[in-house]
């Protein structure tokens, strides 16, 4: 996949546990969009999570907003893609999953990776992560 241009109707699976919600001012330059993995960068602002950097994702963006303006993130169990390459199966459940674009997780790790989540469940219609996990 590549990253959101437009909102993404990301599903969220009840799990039971605790979910948080934070309001997070955008980094300048930035676009976060609904359904997105929102990660927060060394300066403390919202920006979509990406594959590489000081980031710690944070959870899934409850609205669309760009920099200086406020997103609201809710950490949870949510669906997104699987990578082509380096994909999740059912062998990786409770194992974390790395950001590959902010609607994309991949199970390839590197030096820079950063953590989307925990594999809950791989389906044919995603990969179900625990984002925002403070556990990771």
């Amino acid at each position: 996949m590549s990253a959101l241009t437009t909102e993404r109707n990301t599903v969220a699976i009840a799990a039971g546990g605790m979910q948080f919600t934070r309001c997070l001012e955008v980094a300048s330059g930035s676009v976060v969009y609904a359904g997105a993995m929102v990660a927060v960068n060394s300066g403390g602002k919202a920006v979509p999570a990406t594959s590489s950097g000081a980031y710690t994702v944070v959870g899934r963006a409850e609205n669309t907003a760009s920099g200086g303006q406020t997103v609201k993130t809710r950490s949870g169990v949510f669906v997104y893609e699987n990578a082509a390459t380096s994909s999740a199966s059912v062998t990786d459940i409770n194992k974390k999953a790395y950001v590959a674009d902010d609607q994309t997780v991949t199970m390839g790790s590197g030096a820079s990776a950063v953590v989307a989540g925990i594999v809950r469940d791989v389906t044919s219609g995603g990969v179900v992560i625990e984002v925002g996990n403070t556990q990771l």
